[in-house]
Order: C-alpha cells, then sequence, then structure tokens
C-alpha cells in the first residue's frame, strides 16, 4: 500500500455520541493503540491487514487546527474565500 492509500476517516453523528474511526494507516494505529483503542473490525485483502475500524465516545476526540504559518499564498487564498463567502451571503439574502 503506497503512502498516499493510507488515509484515516473520521464520521460523527452528535445525535448518536459515537466516533467511527476507519484507517489504513499503521501509523494512526500506533497512535490509536497508545490511546487504549481495539479496533472492533479488522479488514483484509489477500491475508494482508488494510485497515482498522475503532469506535470512541465523541465526548473522548479533540480535534483543533494549527495556527497559519503567514505564508503569503495562505492569505490570498483566504481573501479569496471571504469574498466567494460574501458573494454566496449576499446571493443567499436576495429574494426573486
Amino acid at each position: 500500500m503506497t503512502r498516499a492509500e493510507q488515509e484515516t476517516i473520521l464520521r460523527w453523528d452528535e445525535d448518536e455520541q459515537v466516533v467511527s474511526l476507519w484507517s489504513a494507516s499503521p501509523r494512526t494505529w500506533r497512535k490509536a493503540a497508545k490511546l487504549g483503542l481495539i479496533p472492533v473490525k479488522v479488514t483484509q485483502y489477500r491475508g494482508e491487514v488494510t485497515g482498522h475500524f475503532y469506535e470512541l465516545p465523541l465526548s473522548r476526540l479533540r480535534w483543533g487546527l494549527k495556527r497559519d504559518s503567514g505564508r503569503p499564498g495562505n492569505a490570498e487564498a483566504l481573501a479569496r474565500h471571504r469574498e466567494a463567502k460574501r458573494h454566496a451571503d449576499t446571493h443567499e439574502t436576495e429574494t426573486p
């Protein structure tokens, strides 16, 4: 499996209060083990482990974003995003 194929997917529903996590990344498997998570299912293809499924209470999930490093490209992208959002908000409030 290539490094690009080693994805991790998180899914949660606030009504259920359960996080479903699937990962094809051995690095993520090691992190999960250190956190005491045990896979509820292991997927295989031709005898090779391809992924682990985990379930955990939503209250245990903590995630965040790192601060922007201040690179000019990011500032330009943020400005374009804000302009697109402003444009979308303007069109949402208009009534035919």
